[in-house]
């Protein structure tokens, strides 16, 4: 599906740019700020996403981009393990503390990395989900290649993201919110070996997040 015409992103201004610089990567003290208030934009698409999960039984969960680690501490309280990776050594240091006491005795992993090589083993995830993180990732097909080594057969993953097809909001920078279109995020997910792969649309009342189901044969 090619983005229409009408739907060319606008340059946005100073404020813009940094506020997009710092949700790719936050760093520093403004970095901590905006991942405060990134945990609050975020946190509807985390909880949709664990729903989407369907986690019916204790499962060790993977999560590409974990931020503050909000979601991740849920999951803990669930009883669920969870690892992940975020590109942010501030949000890395965050989580920990926020995990402290999870990531000390095993039932949470939270390491630096870009999703492009995940540090942990095959097949050792049962569930996987990422949320607003896609832009932000050079090599989409590798990340995606990797959610499903980390994967075990049987897996499912869900993804949460803005997509091309919708408008993008002003205030993004499109050389770093680079927002792929529903057939993009269709391609790379099927390339990864992901199948089927169910499609959520989003609206104003999900702040356009679509909501993507992917499933390991």
């Amino acid at each position: 599906m090619n983005t229409p015409e009408s739907l060319d992103p606008v340059q946005p201004n100073l404020i813009g740019r940094i506020r997009s610089r710092q949700a790719g990567n936050p760093s520093g003290l403004l970095g901590r700020i905006i991942g405060r208030a990134m945990v609050k934009d975020t946190a509807a698409s985390n909880d949709r996403c664990i729903e989407l999960l369907e986690l019916s039984r204790p499962l060790t969960v993977l999560e590409v981009g974990f931020g503050q680690g909000r979601t991740a501490a849920g999951l803990v309280q669930q009883g669920h393990r969870v690892i992940g990776v975020d590109v942010s050594p501030t949000m890395v240091n965050q989580a920990t503390a926020r995990n402290r006491r999870a990531c000390r005795d095993g039932r949470a992993e939270l390491v630096l990395g870009d999703g492009h090589t995940i540090p942990f083993e095959d097949d050792t995830a049962g569930a996987a989900f990422t949320a607003h993180t896609v832009y932000f990732m050079s090599q989409r097909q590798k990340a995606m290649n990797e959610i499903a080594r980390v994967l075990e057969p049987g897996g499912r993953f869900v993804m949460a993201c803005r997509v091309g097809d919708d408008v993008m909001p002003a205030w993004m920078d499109p050389t770093i919110y680079r927002i792929p279109t529903i057939d993009q995020i269709q391609t790379l997910l099927g390339t990864a070996g992901f199948e089927p792969v169910v499609h959520h649309a989003g609206d104003e009342s999900t702040h356009h997040t679509h909501w993507f189901i992917a499933d390991l044969p």
